[in-house]
């Protein structure tokens, strides 16, 4: 092993080390956690071992008994998906994400629930407190996400449902104690935040309040009322980079051509002509430590799975450089879940 590697993996071992001892709840948690870790790595190392570029999916939504978890399964093997960090939603605790990686202990990575449901919006604050317990358990890597500002996603769109019209002040109670516990514990977690001009001044003051909280802000560029939108752009995310150290984006967005039905507009943004805009790619590639894959996977629009991540596979990840694709595709990802680079 070079001087490079064993100082990385030295910095791991420590950093595993250093979290309090409540953070794993068993005294044998922190080799738990390295048996893990190690688990993700042989999966990741099979993968690139076959010549193939590994993803790691860190936007996704379980739900115990909907989810069909043998077809996951296929559909990762296939599509050379290491791992997912499967947020449950539906459930009082995030304990269905343990139980998943216990039976599948490679596969899927625990986290703590989807604030996609009732529990998040009716009382997100005691949220917030529960998603706390889960982490002090010491079984969680990933905080799943939390809808902040959301309008109906497609499905419901279709349905004619307006129940996840969501509205949730970022700097209230709820955004001030995700923060905090992020910066706290050095979990990342996952924030749905529409994009539009009115709420960047909470946004922007809440990660110049938290600068060690680990954000990942999912669907860049993904405006569904672009007229709400005017100030928003690949020099506004440059900007937002070079100011928060702690602030990442997730590549989960529509197909090119998709229509946001109520505003009658494409909400895929980092496209033109159904590619990837030069502008978004060159901002990747000056930044692609900030930059993660995901397919926003949940059970209603499960067929899509394979489409979702050949997307991210033929759209992004094939234009970007050899060093910008491994980064956005697992490194980052790697990085933010197990807390240390990604060592080949």
């Amino acid at each position: 092993m070079n001087r490079r590697r064993f100082i990385g993996h030295a910095a791991g071992f420590a950093l595993a080390l250093s979290f309090p001892a409540t953070m794993f709840g068993q005294t044998d948690g922190a080799a738990a956690r390295q048996r893990t870790l190690a688990a993700w790595q042989r999966r990741l190392r099979a993968i690139l071992a076959r010549g193939r570029l590994p993803i790691i999916d860190i936007e996704a939504t379980y739900v115990a008994g909907k989810t069909n978890v043998a077809l996951m399964i296929d559909r990762m093997d296939e599509l050379d998906v290491a791992q997912i960090a499967f947020a449950p939603a539906f459930a009082a605790t995030g304990q269905p994400a343990l139980d998943l990686h216990r039976d599948h202990p490679e596969y899927f990575i625990p986290t703590t629930s989807s604030g996609e449901f009732p529990r998040w919006w009716t009382d997100p604050l005691a949220f917030v407190s529960g998603v706390r317990e889960d982490l002090q358990t010491g079984g969680y890597f990933m905080m799943g996400e939390h809808e902040f500002r959301h309008y109906p996603s497609p499905e419901q769109v279709a349905a004619g449902q307006s129940f996840r019209d969501i509205s949730i002040p970022l700097d209230g109670p709820a955004g001030q104690a995700l923060f905090r516990l992020s910066e706290e514990t050095g979990v990342a977690f996952q924030l749905h935040y529409e994009i539009e001009d009115r709420l960047m001044p909470a946004l922007e003051a809440m990660l110049a309040r938290h600068p060690q909280a680990k954000v990942i802000w999912c669907h860049l560029a993904m405006i569904r009322y672009p007229d709400r939108a005017t100030a928003f752009g690949p020099e506004r995310v440059d900007a937002l980079i070079e100011r928060f150290p702690g602030l990442h984006f997730d590549l989960a967005v529509p197909d090119p051509a998709h229509v946001y039905r109520p505003s009658g507009e494409r909400d895929a943004r980092l496209f033109t002509d159904g590619q990837l805009d030069a502008r978004w790619r060159a901002l990747i590639e000056k930044h692609p430590e900030r930059f993660l894959a995901a397919s926003d996977y949940r059970p209603p629009v499960e067929q899509h799975y394979r489409n979702s991540i050949l997307r991210q596979r033929t759209l992004i990840l094939d234009v970007l450089s050899e060093r910008a694709r491994h980064l956005v595709a697992y490194g980052n990802a790697w990085r933010l879940v197990a807390g240390m680079p990604w060592v080949a």
